[in-house]
């Protein structure tokens, strides 16, 4: 049965990047700091480990991790001032990308051994692993990673590349600015769509090429076969529902996967057995002498040889399936976990002796001998209450646990589907308001020619100056020109709408003075 070792990368497109962040990937912890992440049951940070994260720093060599004095987001911040990064007002519902979040990794087994070779490690929450030593082989394999990064986004884009050992599998988080070229002045400005498209079909194509690309230039060298690409889509956690959905389309795959498989074995070893019974009948028919010896030898040589072919054929089938059944218990019992909400009562085995009385009966002093003999068996029995009392107080605690962990999940799941929807309600209600007064303003021949008029100037880079009633006058409304990552199509819209403003604007003052 063959294992897959894929390589992995996923790409996470970034408005903003945190301190919390920053401080994460550059293990800027204290030792509290640490504990209390570990109390999250989901995150596994090894101490003993921590010594032998690393990055790669601008010079292209392996660093201890957190060297640089500016911290990450400084650095980030400071690349984006140099490309005259010029972001939208902090209170706009809408803000562009600045840059791109990439974790590279692969295969478990593999990345642990490039990591640490054949030396013990123990991945058990809170173990000691301070005896491993980082090989080589993982700091080969960021290198050449990296590199792979420079070719495709310049080293001075490349703001951060932490390489993270000290979890369960061996991984990299590399921060990159996209830079592209303004088509009109020539200059570097951050700009997404010039690395990842103008939209998710791009996207998708780009990040196709890209899963190659790696595979070519790094993967292959180190074992890792070709990561499978998401087409078209960021790439993002699921949601629970949207993760037992897929669970369940997968485990039917997989078991649609396993009746064909099994209908393949059955069709392999009927032709097989069909195949020993041509060959029983060869024999019968020498045995009688109905046929010659030559011609038996020559039946026999070609039914031995289709059985073995299907017998091979029956081997590769079985191997598949044994593959395909073990995915589909794991995906069957990953749905089951994933629906479950509490944790069901262990079944418990209690092993203890029943309480006995084991000396004899006195002669005088049967009472005295009675309450001894009582209190000693309510003893043993009281010990025996309390383990069982304590395994199942136990049990109902990690049910308890298990609820408020699920119940907290769903709220904070439809929580935050509530804010999107009314952070989407007001954006349609906001466009819905601004479309309703172009058409208004748009029905007036007048105001509309002084539109476009304004509007072609704005397009074509001049001062904005209008004249109402019989003076000149100069919009006072904040205009940055063309945004460093502005599309052209999106730049006319933003002048139309910013016109029509203008206009607008000019037609209150104008009443205002006739008053």
């Amino acid at each position: 049965m063959t294992v897959d070792r894929k390589q992995a990368m996923h790409v996470d497109a970034c408005k903003s990047f945190s301190t919390a962040e920053a401080n994460e990937n550059e293990r800027r912890w204290n030792e509290d700091k640490i504990d209390r992440k570990n109390q999250d049951p989901t995150n596994h940070y090894d101490k003993t480990r921590m010594k032998l994260n690393f990055e790669i720093g601008p010079d292209g060599k392996i660093h201890p991790l957190g060297y640089q004095e500016k911290s990450l987001e400084v650095r980030l911040q400071e690349r984006l001032a140099a490309l005259g990064w010029k972001p939208f007002k902090p209170d706009s519902k809408i803000q562009p990308n600045c840059c791109a979040k990439f974790v590279f990794g692969g295969n478990h087994d593999r990345t642990l051994e490039m990591a640490f070779g054949n030396q013990n490690i123990n991945l058990e929450k809170g173990a000691d692993n301070s005896h491993l030593r980082r090989c080589k082989e993982i700091e080969n394999w960021a290198k050449d990673v990296y590199d792979w990064c420079v070719r495709r986004y310049g080293q001075e884009n490349i703001v951060g590349f932490q390489v993270h050992l000290d979890e369960s599998s061996p991984h990299i988080h590399a921060l990159i600015v996209p830079v592209g070229i303004r088509p009109k002045s020539g200059r570097e400005c951050v700009m997404w769509s010039a690395k990842f498209g103008k939209d998710r079909f791009e996207y998708g194509k780009i990040l196709k090429d890209m899963h190659t690309f790696l595979y070519e230039d790094v993967g292959s060298k180190y074992g890792l076969e070709r990561g499978d690409s998401i087409d078209g889509r960021n790439v993002q956690h699921l949601y629970k529902r949207d993760y037992i959905r897929k669970l369940t389309k997968e485990a039917k795959q997989a078991e649609k996967a396993v009746k064909g498989l099994q209908s393949m074995m059955r069709n392999l070893e009927s032709k097989v057995f069909s195949y020993r019974l041509q060959l029983e009948k060869a024999e019968k028919e020498l045995a009688s002498g109905r046929i010659t010896l030559d011609r038996y030898e020559e039946q026999k040589a070609d039914i031995q040889k289709l059985i073995a072919e299907y017998q091979a054929k029956l081997e590769d089938k079985a191997d598949k399936l044994h593959a395909k059944e073990q995915e589909l218990e794991r995906l069957t019992a990953d749905a089951a976990k994933a629906r479950s909400v509490v944790q069901p009562f262990r079944n418990h085995k209690v092993d203890f002796t029943p309480p006995r009385i084991t000396e004899k009966v006195p002669l005088f002093g049967t009472d005295k001998w009675v309450e001894r003999q009582n209190q000693h068996i309510a003893k043993q029995f009281t010990e025996i209450i309390r383990k069982i009392e304590s395994l199942y107080r136990n049990d109902a605690v990690r049910q308890v646990e298990a609820v408020q962990h699920n119940v907290l999940a769903d709220y904070g799941e439809f929580y935050k589907l509530k804010r999107e929807n009314q952070s989407l309600s007001e954006i349609n209600q906001e466009l819905e308001s601004k479309l309703n007064t172009l058409f208004e303003q748009l029905a007036i021949p007048s105001v509309r020619n002084l539109i476009f008029a304004v509007a072609d100037a704005l397009i074509g880079g001049q001062s904005v100056s209008i004249s109402s009633g019989g003076g000149g006058s100069t919009s006072d409304l904040p205009w940055d020109g063309r945004r460093s990552d502005e599309e052209e199509e999106a730049y006319r819209r933003r002048c139309l709408s910013y016109a029509v403003q203008v206009v607008r604007n000019s037609q209150k003052q104008t009443m205002c003075r006739k008053r």
